[in-house]
């Protein structure tokens, strides 16, 4: 018996997207390190927590995880750089009229997205049975309950928890917009948490079944159903 091994090969990762991560990890880095180092300890503090997570799955699952599949890792480190660096560091959600709607957009874009690659890997795993249909309508309804717990989530910080720590974090309220009054700026939230999720969720219908015609799978079904199905073949050997 051998001792567990990575189940992911990383030197099938095709290049561009080892480049890609590591350019991403990079500019988290230096622009985590700088605000640091002006003193802007928080955001910066949280995106190199973020880094951290994502650099040792293995020893939060006993090695059966050791390496996130790198699909899934761009796109957090796209939603991290996007949200800790530009928006949080450099102010963007006071400084840019809509860009909280494009986090929104781009978050539950994600989610549907992953969402739907996820749930087809346990179709395909034979552990669910359901149709397209079912699966895509399954997403979004998942992407719009996440959406409204995350409204929910920053009323109740914005009217419990600031009162009380508000004067200590550099995070100011949650809710409201530079264009909109809070109720239609939550609602128009709702609304593109919701287009974000059908989009997600079509993109990846149309990425799988496109593989599908090719007679192959999407690299990243490859390897949730290899992290799915652990390191038996390593155990027995």
């Amino acid at each position: 018996m051998h001792g567990k091994s990575c189940p992911i090969d990383l030197k099938q990762i095709p290049p561009w997207k080892r480049y890609l991560r590591g350019f991403l990890r990079i500019i988290i880095l230096i622009n985590a390190v700088y605000h640091v180092v002006l003193g802007e300890v928080f955001f910066g503090f949280l995106a190199l927590l973020a880094l951290t997570i994502l650099l040792v799955p293995r020893f939060f699952t006993k090695n059966k995880i050791c390496v996130v599949p790198v699909d899934i890792e761009i796109l957090f480190l796209i939603v991290v750089f996007f949200e800790l660096i530009v928006a949080d560091a450099y102010s963007f959600y006071s400084r840019v009229p809509y860009y909280d709607k494009f986090m929104h957009l781009l978050v539950s874009f994600i989610v549907g997205l992953v969402g739907m690659v996820i749930i087809y890997t346990f179709y395909a795993l034979g552990k669910l049975q359901a149709s397209t249909g079912v699966m895509f309508a399954l997403i979004v309804l998942i992407t719009m309950g996440l959406g409204a717990g995350l409204e929910m989530a920053e009323y109740f910080y914005d009217q419990i928890l600031y009162p009380l720590i508000g004067p200590y974090l550099p995070t100011g309220l949650t809710q409201g917009s530079m264009v909109a009054s809070p109720l239609a700026d939550t609602m128009e939230d709702l609304f593109v948490d919701t287009l974000g999720g059908i989009l997600g969720a079509a993109i990846g219908i149309i990425l799988i079944k496109r593989e599908e015609k090719r007679g192959r799978e999407l690299e990243i079904l490859d390897e949730l159903e290899v992290l799915a199905g652990g390191n038996s073949e390593d155990d027995l050997e």
